[in-house]
């Protein structure tokens, strides 16, 4: 019997960068970390190397989200992590939350992506990086 399995291709999810704190649960026990990247669907975090930090399959999460004054509640399943001297990044899938941050998280992407589109990083700002990002331009340096 062959199972269909669901997969989210994330280059078509819209992210946001954030600088917030959080904490983290593994086993009951309160991480602090750092997120520099949200989306509907997942969110990024990095935090300081454990060395007795707990491998988890599901973990909680508590954060507010800017501007809301909401702290939400999510558990969310690890998807990769990655190493570096000071760092461990892990990028986290969400699995379930009240469907009220659910709406919040989902408004505070949405309005982001459309500031990011038409706010301060639009019109001339964009343009110019589209045309210094084209391949001629690098051609004649």
């Amino acid at each position: 019997m062959a199972y269909l399995v669901e997969s989210v291709d994330r280059r078509y999810i819209p992210r946001v960068r954030v600088e917030l704190f959080l904490n983290q649960y593994i086993d009951d026990r309160p991480f602090r970390a750092l997120a520099t990247n949200l989306s509907e669907t997942g969110i990024l975090i990095q935090k300081l190397l454990e060395p007795a930090l707990p491998l988890s399959r599901v973990v909680g999460l508590e954060f507010e989200l800017p501007g809301t004054g909401e702290v939400v509640w999510a558990s969310a399943e690890p998807r990769f992590d990655t190493l570096d001297s000071d760092f461990q990044h892990s990028g986290l899938t969400f699995k379930a939350m009240a469907a009220k941050h659910e709406q919040l998280l989902t408004e505070f992407v949405r309005e982001r992506v459309a500031l990011g589109r038409s706010g301060r990083f639009g019109g001339r700002w964009r343009d110019s990086l589209a045309r210094h990002a084209t391949p001629r331009f690098w051609a004649r340096s």
